[in-house]
């Protein structure tokens, strides 16, 4: 049986968990995708979410039968494109992008010494931190630099506690994606999904929205299980 007292970190996702900068990836993809002549359709806007950025480069590419048309270098170039044009969508990012009840959240969980880790797909993650001024909540952030596999895979979530030193069964890790959801329930940590109850419906421990999210309705959800 689970025990809420068991859990003494918390693992976080960055788009759609902290901010909505998710919106920038996408805008920054169908930007690329226009300037490749693919149409961006709706399966693509739930594909790309959550991957990183060559895994998400290369569905683009597939659903508009391109892919072989690129070598592997200039696929690395046309990801580095699409990161210049995420960039400077970016740039305006400030404390006014951190979603609702998030920093209630980060100031609940530093007064109750949850150890907090960033766990997200994007390396641009420690700009996104700086610019929303949440340095001081995510001094912990994983790089996906330096991960073998990325979402789905649970690799990111069994390192973001190792740098808790806990093992992910010590853990919460919230998402808002079918595919970081993946991730979170393969590393062995309790799941928590926001959002969309069909992209979060795998989560052990579901809200609606971020405004939603306290420790008190996380116990609450478990013991009700």
């Amino acid at each position: 049986m689970t025990k809420f007292s068991q859990y003494s970190g918390v693992l976080f996702d960055l788009h759609g968990v902290i901010a909505d900068s998710s919106q920038y990836h996408l805008q920054a993809w169908q930007q690329l995708a226009d300037q490749l002549g693919i149409t961006w359709t709706s399966t693509l806007t739930q594909t790309v979410l959550g991957m990183d950025r060559q895994d998400a480069l290369a569905a683009i590419l597939e659903s508009g039968h391109q892919f072989d048309r690129y070598k592997t270098d200039e696929r690395q170039q046309l990801g580095e494109h699409k990161n210049q044009i995420y960039l400077e969508l970016i740039s305006h990012m400030s404390p006014a992008d951190v979603l609702p009840g998030i920093i209630a959240f980060l100031d609940e969980l530093k007064a109750k010494h949850y150890g907090i880790v960033l766990a997200s797909a994007s390396v641009n993650a420690p700009l996104e931190i700086k610019k929303m001024q949440l340095e001081d909540y995510f001094p912990l952030i994983v790089n996906p630099a330096t991960l073998t596999h990325n979402k789905p895979d649970p690799e990111i979530y069994v390192r973001a506690a190792e740098l808790l030193h806990l093992a992910p069964a010590q853990c919460i890790g919230i998402e808002d994606s079918k595919t970081g959801l993946s991730a979170v329930n393969g590393s062995g940590a309790l799941s928590v999904g926001v959002g969309e109850a069909t992209e979060i419906a795998s989560a052990s421990v579901k809200f609606a929205s971020t405004k939603e999210l306290s420790l008190a309705g996380i116990r609450q959800q478990i013991e009700q299980h």
